[in-house]
């Protein structure tokens, strides 16, 4: 009998159970593998923001040297997702 790895990325945990049969085979471990921190231009990237921007905004979490800016992707998603409010009065298109 053969061990097969199935590497998932959600947001939130997947629905499956210990002993639930899956594509023909039967789940025998869950494992939840934290992803290592993440760089300041891998972010930049993702976002779509200048590296310098990230450094900016994220410097509150920063975990690596002043020269190697690394972040907890999950509390770097939280920050950066959250959409600045603009001024003014919300007008419709």
């Amino acid at each position: 009998m053969a061990e097969y790895v199935i590497t998932l990325e959600a947001d939130r945990p997947p629905e499956i159970l210990l002993g639930q049969t899956l594509f023909g085979g039967k789940v025998t471990a869950l494992n939840l593998r934290k992803k290592k921190l993440v760089s300041a231009s891998e972010l930049a990237q993702k976002y779509g923001l200048s590296a310098t921007t990230v450094r900016e905004k994220l410097n509150a979490i920063n975990q690596g040297t002043s020269g190697k800016h690394l972040y907890d992707p999950d509390l770097a998603d939280e920050l950066l997702k959250t959409k600045k409010r603009t001024r003014g009065r919300y007008r419709e298109l």
